[in-house]
């Protein structure tokens, strides 16, 4: 049965005394109104008999009760209690599944939930987590993801900083979510980069746009060598007989990834192309990637289609370990306009998976990457993103405005920069140095979960406990 924490209880009555009805309290409150006629009719009879006691749950009044104590309720609300007594289907229907358990309340020990699916309550189904090393930000991961597995939504993880490796995850955690690693760095990619995407309106022209943007943004080219880079890959293109201006090509074979290293060291040594000397340095530039990353002509090795309905296994890890930075940021860059492109050509959807960014100081939330147009346009095509990192300023404004809901660990925020935009979305605290002086002190394993732009204090449940509710494996 549903219970009603203990906040949005005093919050009822205080709007009930300024005479809302109870309809207009449940549409602030974003609860039902049936939860709203019930708590006053609580509180009537309370006055009345000091026999009833809190805290309340909602299956607790009866329609015998309401009835007892509609003599006492406003006349703003008397004759909606009146015409609305709660029968039994009701109460079920309200404790029916609530969505994403977060963990219990820090001061009521109520149950916290997110709803990520129900876009009357959140915009988009995005998390953002942060705090401080050895806050609980990894551990909250797997205690959501292992909660998504329970509702058969997978979850793509992208592992860069080995905190998902399978032989260090929690047991129960392996043992109800069964999570399958790729070892990308040690095993390669099976996709090509130079593919062209149906949506690729200009073809190999898309392609090279956006390739280069990729490697600028990792590598800071610099103009000069992000136009050589592009115009190697055009000749790359030209080369498997691609032309940008014969759409009928684009259905051949794209050229690899080692074509395009052949084609960079070509215009290195010809000395009738204007940017020689800078190929030169592109190609030096670049020899760590193209000696690392190995991708697949043949990409039937890799399919999104067949992770996502893979119900086996609904956590996969993507494993980057063994490549050097830059390179990892690379693949990770190109595996999400992969994605990007696959859920495009899907079409719209409501929520099917979640993709998992750890460490998001690794990554580029630029306008026009792969990151920022996941957030603002993935949920049309059904997807979520959760990332996580140490520091606010790991974050883009783009990222803290896309992501409806937070999850914030032990911050320091000595420049009141997260403090100041949650104070600006959330309706229950009154000012940045309030969020503050509690995010600051935040006990391990504690967090400010905000969401429907109010902030409650949760204890991340453990996955042992969250398992007893989960039933057999």
């Amino acid at each position: 049965m549903l219970k009603i924490a203990a906040s949005t209880v005093n919050e009822i009555l205080r709007l009930h005394e300024f005479n809302t009805s109870a309809s207009e309290i449940a549409k602030l409150l974003n609860i039902k109104k049936m939860q709203v006629t019930a708590i006053i009719a609580h509180h009537a009879m309370k006055s009345l008999s000091p026999t009833v006691q809190s805290p309340l749950r909602v299956d607790e009044v009866s329609a015998s009760d309401l009835e007892r104590a509609e003599s006492t309720i406003k006349d703003s609300t008397a004759d909606e209690v009146a015409t609305e007594p709660i029968l039994d289907t009701e109460i079920q229907d309200s404790a029916e599944s609530e969505g994403i358990l977060i963990g219990t309340d820090s001061e009521y020990n109520d149950l916290m939930y997110w709803t990520p699916e129900d876009t009357q309550d959140v915009p988009n189904p995005h998390m953002m987590i942060m705090g401080e090393s050895g806050s609980g930000k990894t551990y909250s991961v797997q205690c959501l993801t292992a909660e998504l597995a329970q509702q058969d939504i997978p979850s793509i993880i992208f592992d860069y900083g080995q905190g998902f490796e399978t032989q260090e995850l929690d047991e129960t955690y392996r043992s109800y979510t069964k999570p399958k690693e790729y070892l990308l760095g040690e095993d390669g990619i099976p996709l090509n980069p130079l593919r062209i995407f149906p949506a690729d309106a200009h073809g190999p022209k898309s392609v090279a746009t956006r390739l280069s943007d990729v490697f600028d943004a990792v590598y800071a080219l610099g103009p000069i060598q992000r136009r050589v880079l592009i115009d190697a890959i055009l000749l790359s293109f030209e080369r498997a007989g691609i032309s940008s201006e014969n759409r009928n090509t684009w259905e051949k074979q794209p050229p690899s990834i080692e074509t395009l290293q052949t084609v960079l060291e070509d215009l290195s040594g010809d000395k009738s192309y204007p940017n020689a000397k800078n190929a030169v340095g592109l190609a030096a530039r670049l020899t760590t990637f193209f000696m690392l990353a190995s991708f697949s002509k043949d990409e039937t090795g890799w399919s999104w289609d067949r992770l996502l309905g893979d119900h086996d296994h609904r956590i996969h890890i993507l494993q980057f370990r063994g490549l050097e930075g830059k390179t990892q940021r690379v693949l990770v860059e190109v595996l999400l306009w992969h994605l990007f492109f696959f859920l495009k050509s899907k079409g719209q959807s409501q929520l099917r998976m979640y993709c998992i960014l750890d460490e998001a100081h690794h990554l580029s939330f630029r306008d026009g990457g792969p990151i920022n147009t996941l957030l603002r346009e993935g949920r049309k095509f059904g997807l979520g993103i959760m990332f996580a990192s140490q520091q606010p300023e790991d974050f883009s404004e783009a990222a803290y405005a896309n992501s409806a809901s937070k999850l914030v660990f032990q911050t320091a925020d000595p420049n009141l920069k997260v403090s100041k935009f949650l104070a600006s979305k959330c309706k229950n605290y009154d000012s940045p140095n309030e969020i503050h002086e509690t995010i600051a002190v935040l006990p391990k394993g504690e967090a400010l979960f905000m969401t429907r732009n109010r902030g409650h204090k949760v204890k991340v449940m453990d996955i042992q406990r969250r398992a007893t509710f989960w039933g057999a494996k």
